[in-house]
């Protein structure tokens, strides 16, 4: 028999409070686990860890050896927040298995943590470049450096809003879960919020969480 233990991680006490962001990782290693004859024994979640302080992910590891199952993560960055602290937990004598690339081995693990870590980088200079490339142009800036985006956030929560009827459509139609939804979503042709792309589970749970946010708002007031 092939025994499984899943780790879940969430960056902020929110997160693991709303289930965005679980829910599509428990999703994503479920179906993984069926489709593979994984026998899921337990699913530990991490809310609001450090790099230096990761008590579940631990314990993950202690039950993996205790039961000689394998580590299932959904996502490589669950394992880490950068190539070294990865590289670290993937030394360990466990096996473990990244849903979203199953085949890796700790070698390619290795090689893309550090492909993510530079992507990163990158990404990180270019913001800072087009923020001050900004500011040069006379664009106000906000808080840390951050464009003003009221604007974008009247414009997306109209667009969460336009979106509500159709969710509820798929709701009443049995789509509860986010792989549904996005599955529905796509094979409507609903556009997203950004036109020419397709539905993920990130824009799906960003989507939802906005309406949350909406609802909340309105029923405060």
């Amino acid at each position: 028999m092939l025994f499984a233990i899943a780790y879940l991680r969430v960056s902020t006490s929110k997160q693991g409070k709303s289930g965005l962001g679980l829910e599509a990782q428990l999703t994503a290693i479920r179906q993984y686990c069926l489709a593979n004859g994984f026998i899921l024994l337990l699913e530990i979640v991490e809310v609001k860890s450090t790099r230096k302080n990761r008590p579940r992910l631990q314990e993950a590891f202690a039950l993996c050896r205790k039961h000689k199952a394998t580590l299932i993560v959904a996502r490589l960055d669950r394992l880490g927040r950068d190539v070294e602290e990865i590289a670290h937990n993937v030394k360990r004598n466990i096996e473990i298995i990244v849903v979203d690339n199953p085949h890796a081995n700790r070698f390619t693990i290795h090689i893309l943590a550090a492909v993510a870590e530079e992507q990163r980088r990158t990404i990180s200079v270019n913001t800072k470049q087009a923020l001050q490339a900004a500011k040069m142009r006379g664009i106000e800036l906000g808080k840390n450096g951050k464009m003003l985006s009221v604007k974008n956030k009247l414009e997306a929560d109209a667009f969460a809003q336009k979106l509500k009827p159709v969710l509820n459509g798929l709701a009443a139609e049995g789509h509860t879960s986010i792989r549904k939804i996005v599955a529905a979503l796509n094979a409507q042709g609903v556009e997203t919020f950004r036109p020419g792309a397709k539905w993920h589970r990130t824009t799906v749970c960003n989507l939802l969480e906005r309406l949350s946010k909406t609802s909340n708002a309105q029923r405060a007031v």
